[in-house]
């Protein structure tokens, strides 16, 4: 009886033991849980206001070198640019890169969808007055120049100088002043899916003349190591600037890349940039 009552004794000591250690344990993490609430929270009152970026679209529709080179391993000038706005805001934005056609960009566009665009233009989204989008300083001085075989040189003196020439394009794009003649019948028109192959079609002697823009056509030549092949006329068929166009709901992205854009753009970073794709940076016009 007496073992029989010891052993009951003991049991109950055991349970209150281990509820004694619960117990503990409990208040102990609950105590330690709330003395990280507060700490939280007095960091995020005492740190920076913003303590997570904003992620920003950018949304790129010229999809081929050197604006895109691989979207699955994100090279690119489209993608250096980006990470040098995302570094540059110091955790305030995140710009991440999306590829996508024009006629769904212009869906997005006329939908409202928050987003900015490189590498455009006002006058291609008829916005001269830059009315309708926010814009940014330029961003890349460019124009369509006129190339042809090194074996046979051609130069251009303006729209008429194409008469009775076939022209290379690509499948798609239209060529100021030029369409016109095609249409009346005075310049024929060949068109390929890329500037990739308009380049490497006129290098190798099978196309006549062709007008792409430059900036293509130095990555082009470099990469493919064209240089001997390839002639670009003296006189370019047109001369534009690259902006970023931005949607006028992102005040707070638009605010930080006006201060931004023209710093990184006389940076010795974006120098750098432009040089690894080839490209030589023209006066604006």
């Amino acid at each position: 009886m007496t073992a029989t009552i010891t052993t009951v004794v003991s049991a109950q000591a055991a349970r209150r033991t281990w509820r004694d250690i619960i117990g503990r344990h409990w208040h102990h993490d609950i105590a330690s849980f709330l003395r990280g609430l507060v700490l939280t929270a007095l960091l995020v009152l005492s740190g920076p206001s913003r303590v997570w970026a904003d992620d920003v679209s950018v949304w790129i529709y010229h999809n081929y070198p050197p604006f895109i080179i691989d979207i699955a391993e994100e090279r690119g000038l489209s993608y250096d640019l980006a990470r040098l706005l995302t570094d540059a805001s110091d955790g305030a934005f995140q710009f991440n890169v999306m590829v996508l056609p024009r006629q769904r960009l212009n869906q997005r566009l006329g939908a409202g969808q928050p987003g900015l665009v490189m590498w455009v233009n006002p006058a291609w989204f008829g916005d001269t007055e830059r009315t309708a989008f926010r814009w940014t300083d330029s961003i890349l001085s460019d124009r369509n120049v006129v190339i042809s075989p090194m074996e046979a040189p051609f130069e251009y003196h303006g729209p008429r100088s194409l008469t009775g020439m076939t022209l290379v394009g690509v499948r798609g794009h239209r060529y100021q002043d030029v369409d016109g003649l095609v249409g009346d019948g005075l310049v024929e028109r060949v068109d390929l899916r890329s500037e990739r192959n308009l380049v490497q079609f006129i290098a190798s002697n099978r196309g006549r003349v062709a007008i792409v823009a430059d900036s293509a056509v130095q990555y082009f030549v470099q990469d493919l190591a064209l240089g001997d092949a390839v002639h670009v006329a003296e006189q370019p068929h047109s001369q534009y600037q690259r902006y970023i166009l931005v949607q006028p709901q992102l005040s707070a992205a638009h605010d930080f890349l006006e201060e931004a854009v023209p710093v990184i753009m006389a940076s010795p970073a974006w120098a750098d940039v432009v040089e690894r794709y080839g490209l030589t940076v023209f006066a604006a016009p």
